[in-house]
């Protein structure tokens, strides 16, 4: 995996503001700081276009990060990028680039296409989420470019080329299992993890709780997660009367997130739609038992009920409830060295 030669430039909206800043975009920081180790001569430098709200350059692994500061203002679009072409003119003066990864068909892939066009440089763009839905304005920027593109799964692959026709290169992510505690004797029932906005569904959530409550009144449920629609939930918990079932416990540290599942039996994610699903990676690799839609990477095994209605969800909530309570186990799904491998093969090609 070594090259001495090798000059990297990653290009991102955003990233961690500091070594101590596990929350933002954990799946991006776990790849670069492993591709650090992988490549311990490799230059490697991280653009960020939005945030952190700072313009000082920081080292973040031993890796130097520019933060182009744009504090998500439409108004500063233009002068980003701008920014970031000279900030990569500079870059590829001192020591020629071989390659830029961009994240997220976006802005940062835009300005990747059109810098590595001018220069014969290799692009590989990661399509992260929602921008493979239909809609996406800067898609048309890498119809019949040479830019590599991957996706994170089956389905986040079927739904770009269904789309936009574009053909991609399936790669997920994969965790740092040494991150996670021990796990412990389960004493929450149900476990919903994620932002609280409409594409992930909590009102759905809410409504299986609801009929699960009626067989099982001292259920234990806690909903991690922050977003616009916090207020609307509370008010549905509370007209549900459902105020003793589930706590809203806001955003929280990834350390107590991964405490919280290590003693959880089911994470329910009722979203309506995933690029990956970082969060089911954590889950199983914290043994708990996954109720959801076939959404990201979802895998019909004996511990992930992949389910199409919401008697569905509510009967395979019920089924591992009643199950006898056996010992948690970690199930680990992707690789860590398959992934780094197929993206240096990208790199090089």
């Amino acid at each position: 995996m070594k090259n001495k030669n090798s000059n990297i430039v990653f290009l991102t909206p955003g990233f961690a503001e500091s070594e101590q800043d596990s929350i933002s975009i954990p799946a991006l920081q776990i790849y670069i700081k492993s591709l650090r180790k992988a490549l311990p001569d490799c230059k490697m430098t991280l653009l960020t276009f939005q945030f952190p709200y700072t313009t000082e350059k920081y080292d973040w692994n031993g890796i130097e990060v520019i933060p182009l500061n744009g504090k998500l203002m439409r108004l500063k679009k233009i002068f980003i990028w701008e920014k970031a072409f000279q900030i990569l003119r500079r870059l590829h003066k001192k020591q020629s680039i071989t390659c830029i990864h961009s994240f997220w068909i976006g802005e940062c892939s835009k300005v990747g296409v059109r810098f590595s066009k001018k220069h014969n440089i290799q692009h590989v763009t990661t399509v992260m989420g929602q921008d493979a839905r239909l809609g996406n304005r800067y898609v048309k920027f890498l119809v019949n470019s040479k830019t590599r593109l991957v996706t994170l799964s089956e389905n986040h692959k079927r739904i770009l080329l269904e789309n936009y026709g574009l053909k991609s290169t399936l790669i997920p992510w994969f965790l740092e299992s040494r991150v996670f505690p021990e796990l412990e004797k389960p004493s929450i029932d149900i476990l919903g993890v994620g932002s609280l906005i409409p594409i992930k569904n909590y009102p759905l959530f809410i409504r299986i709780v609801g009929e699960l409550v009626k067989k099982r009144p001292a259920l234990k449920v806690e909903i991690i997660g922050g977003g616009k629609d916090q207020k609307k939930l509370k008010n549905l918990i509370r007209e549900a009367n459902l105020l003793e079932a589930i706590q809203l416990k806001g955003i929280l540290s990834r350390e107590e997130v991964f405490r919280k599942m290590a003693r959880a039996k089911i994470l329910l994610h009722t979203s309506s739609y995933e690029s990956f699903g970082y969060v089911f990676l954590e889950a199983l690799n914290s043994g708990m038992s996954i109720v959801s839609k076939n959404v990201g990477f979802a895998t019909a095994i004996p511990k992930w009920f992949v389910t199409i209605t919401e008697k569905e969800m509510v009967e395979a909530c019920q089924q591992i409830l009643n199950k006898e309570l056996q010992k948690k186990e970690r199930i680990l799904i992707s690789s860590e060295k398959e992934s780094l491998e197929a993206y240096l093969k990208l790199y090089h090609e």
